[in-house]
Parts: C-alpha cells; sequence; structure tokens
C-alpha cells in the first residue's frame, strides 16, 4: 500500500530539519521525503506541519481511575506502596475504565507510543496488556513483582519499572537486574524523586532513570559523564510538590525523553510537557539560545530509542508514525508545536498503513 502527502512542512529525519515538500508511505513505512511537489496525486496536506508523534515515556495510566484524588496529600501518602492510590487500584473495572480514558487522551493529543510502569505483577500487565489491543497507541510495558516471582514477571513485560529502591532489598534489585539483562528486556528506575539516591541506583545500571528531581550537582555530573538517558516529568513533580530537574542541564549533556506520570497528578498531554520543558529549560540555563527541537526531539524521537523501538523520525526506512498540525505559525514550526498548538490544532495522524483525517 502506497500513499504520498504532499504540501507540508516538513520536520524532517533526526534533527528536525524543516523543509517544505512531500512524505511518502509504503508497506507502513517511510519509503520517500522529498521536497518540493510530489506530482499529480497526493494527500494535499494544506502546508500543515508533519511531525513525529509523540512518545510518552513514563506513565502510570491504571492511575486515571482516579484523576486529583488525594491531591493535597504528601507524595508518599498518595501514590507511595502503602498509600491512597494502591486502594483506588484495587476496583479492577475502575482501572480497566480509566485506562481506556487514558489511551483517548493520548491518541487526541498526539502521542503514538508510551511507557507505562505498570503495577500489580501479572495481572496488572495482563489487564494492561488487553486495554491496549484495542488502541491504535502502542506500549511499552514495565512490570514489577508486586508479589508474583519476578521470573514470570518479565516474561509478560517488555522489562522492570522499578520504584524506589528503597522498597527492594539489594538482592531482590540484582535479582530483577540480571533477569532483565538476560533476556535482553528493559530495567529502568526511579531515581532521586523525594532524596538522591543516584549513586545506589547507578550501581544496578539502568538503562535509563527516571525524575532527578532531588539529585545533588556531583549525581547530576556523573548521570553527565555516563550519559545515562534520562525521562523527565517535570509537570507531575511539580504538582507532587516534589521538585524540578536541572532540565537544561540534563538536555545538554544526555539522552532526555519526556513522559507525564501518575495520571492521577497530571494529565497525558505531551503539547503541554514540551512547553513546560522548553520555558523551564530557557529559565533555568539562562540560555535564549536552548532550541525548541532539543525539547522537541525528546518528546518524539529520543522516547522511542531509550525505550528500544523502531525510530519514526521522518526519514527513509523508518516507521511511519507522525502527527499531522494545522500551519497556524509561519515563522518557527517547530517552536510553534513545543509552546503554541493544542489538541484541536491537530488536523490529522499517520499510523503505518493508516490515514485518521480530522474534520
Amino acid at each position: 500500500m502506497r500513499q504520498v502527502f504532499g504540501n507540508a512542512t516538513i520536520l524532517a529525519g533526526e534533527e528536525l530539519e524543516c523543509l517544505r515538500g512531500y512524505v511518502v508511505v509504503e508497506d507502513g513505512r517511510i519509503a520517500e521525503v522529498g521536497e518540493g511537489s510530489p506530482g499529480r496525486s497526493y494527500v494535499n496536506l494544506k502546508r500543515g506541519v508533519v511531525c513525529p508523534s509523540f512518545t510518552n515515556a513514563h506513565t502510570h495510566i491504571g492511575d486515571a481511575c482516579a484523576p486529583d484524588a488525594g491531591a493535597y496529600l504528601h507524595l508518599r501518602e498518595r501514590v507511595g506502596s502503602k498509600g491512597l492510590k494502591f486502594r483506588l487500584l484495587e476496583d479492577r473495572e475502575r482501572v480497566r475504565q480509566g485506562m481506556r480514558r487514558a489511551l483517548e487522551e493520548m491518541r487526541r493529543t498526539g502521542t503514538g507510543c508510551f511507557a507505562d510502569f505498570r503495577e500489580g505483577g501479572i495481572e496488572g500487565l495482563e489487564l494492561l496488556r488487553q486495554v491496549v489491543e484495542q488502541s491504535s497507541v502502542s506500549c511499552v510495558a514495565l512490570g514489577r513483582p508486586d508479589g508474583d516471582p519476578p521470573e514470570r514477571v518479565i516474561e509478560r513485560a517488555d522489562g522492570f519499572g522499578v520504584s524506589s529502591v528503597s522498597n527492594y532489598t539489594r538482592e531482590e534489585l540484582r535479582r530483577m537486574r540480571r533477569l532483565a539483562e538476560r533476556l535482553g528486556k528493559l530495567f529502568a528506575v526511579h531515581c532521586s524523586e523525594l532524596r538522591d539516591d543516584t549513586a545506589e541506583v547507578l550501581k544496578l545500571e539502568p538503562d535509563f532513570v527516571v525524575h532527578m528531581t532531588s539529585a545533588s550537582p556531583e549525581s547530576l555530573e556523573e548521570v553527565c559523564r555516563r550519559r545515562l538517558p534520562v525521562v523527565l516529568c517535570p509537570r507531575a513533580n511539580g504538582s507532587f510538590a516534589a521538585g524540578l530537574p536541572e532540565a537544561g542541564r540534563l538536555l545538554e549533556c544526555t539522552t532526555v525523553a519526556l513522559g507525564t506520570d501518575n495520571v492521577m497528578a497530571n494529565s497525558l498531554n505531551m503539547m503541554r510537557e514540551m512547553e513546560f520543558v522548553f520555558k523551564l529549560a530557557r529559565g533555568q540555563s539562562r540560555d535564549e539560545k536552548l532550541r525548541a527541537e532539543l525539547v522537541l526531539r525528546a518528546a518524539t524521537i529520543n522516547g522511542r530509542k531509550i525505550l528500544g523501538r523502531d525510530s519514526n523520525a521522518i526519514q527513509e526506512g523508518n516507521v511511519a508514525d507522525f502527527v499531522i498540525f494545522r500551519n497556524k505559525y509561519i515563522y518557527e514550526p517547530a517552536l510553534s508545536i513545543v509552546h503554541r498548538m493544542e489538541a484541536e490544532d491537530i488536523r490529522g495522524f499517520v499510523i503505518g498503513n493508516r490515514y485518521v483525517r480530522r474534520v
């Protein structure tokens, strides 16, 4: 199956280079990206902006069953291992319905792939898989034992998504790390969310870490030295009153992806996340040259790189998974997506061989 999309502003390749031209999709992959007109027969995008779909690299979508519940509780009381969240997650049907709403929100706001740190052991993973099967959003499911043997959990997951290292013994953590490495699966850890536990986390050699809100300058330096991938979720960190990460520094020194974290505390809208990160990073760094493309890569291409998924950068050979925005702002297309576009500005999606057009 072959489709041609022309008369477009394309944010092409790994660098999101802006060009005026066309994209050819064949058998679910990008067959050609070119400048100018593709010829006579094509889908006219009316100078719309073609951008890789968003990758939400850290979520807990089971929490969508209880938005804003316990909003003024401490983070531990709200989502800790004995917190309000886990009492609410006991209602399986309520959780299922919340997950469906979460997937609808992600697709509506341009997300094509997400990573979920799924609670509930095997049962939690199976529920997540059932819901995702009915959606056009792809999922990287990172499980945790929660009473089940880790060997059985990792069979059903794409890896382990570990909560704070303080919730496990050293041997439990090493066992999970060995399992993930042996099976070629991901091992990711919440890191320095409320206290600086970076040194403990780094001993486990994770594939990536999440948060870094409480990391000391020395810990940040070590993460940068190792070029360890980091997923930032600053809107959720702010909502939880847990501080804010050094976004500007991390964006410059390592591979950064973005996530929206707990749906109890935060929406799944990656456009909101990008705007917050962009302005936070510029404000912290006082660097007016920090470009929007750096943040847009973190919200799109980098997440898939960190999660080990095929790239959706708009270049030949890559999977076709992109969003088409109305072209309302003519000067800086990447910047307009990062800090001006809204969900209603999305004109359509291309997901493999499917073109989903919005009126």
